[in-house]
């Protein structure tokens, strides 16, 4: 009984000490990427109007998949980097040997095409992604469903100076 009171009053002081710690209003530290960061549609929808896609982003890292390292925004939405020329790239799995999963980053990269999910006649949308070249097509690049693609050149892990206490 003891060991069920303890674990219930330690998910209520961890419920009541996590909130204060992401709370905006206050001022305190709400986490390494701040939350007025340019998400992933920002970025499209500057293209949109200027025709220029932004090359740096604050992203978190989701994992690898195949020759790409998978990069996530506030949202949710991802972009692809791609880090290796083929499984045997041996030296580009050394470059990105430190990326952690859910860590954040600022990434650079350039820009070199995009995932589109065409959408067939009945309206369905395709599963399969279709690898697009730039200049991107601008109706098809932001389309929310649409996942850019670059070349990693470079990422650094973001840290915080704050002190949590």
């Amino acid at each position: 009984m003891k060991g069920k009171v303890f674990f219930s009053f330690y998910i209520l002081l961890s419920i009541l000490f996590g909130i204060s710690l992401y709370s905006e209003e206050d001022g305190r530290y709400t986490g390494p990427i701040p939350r007025s960061e340019k998400r992933i549609l920002d970025g499209k929808s500057e293209f949109q109007k200027t025709g220029a896609f932004p090359l740096e982003w604050k992203l978190f890292y989701k994992g690898k998949q195949g020759d790409f390292v998978v990069f996530y925004d506030l949202n949710g939405d991802e972009i692809h980097y791609r880090y290796r020329r083929n499984k045997f790239d041996l030296d580009a799995e050394f470059f990105v040997k430190d990326l952690f999963p859910g860590n954040p980053y600022r990434v650079k990269g350039e820009w070199i095409g995009y995932y589109f999910y065409s959408v067939d006649e009945r309206g369905k949308r395709s599963s399969l992604p279709t690898p697009k070249k730039v200049p991107a097509e601008p109706k098809e690049f932001v389309d929310r469903q649409s996942i850019p693609i670059f070349k990693l050149t470079e990422y650094i892990e973001v840290r915080t100076d704050d002190l949590l206490y």
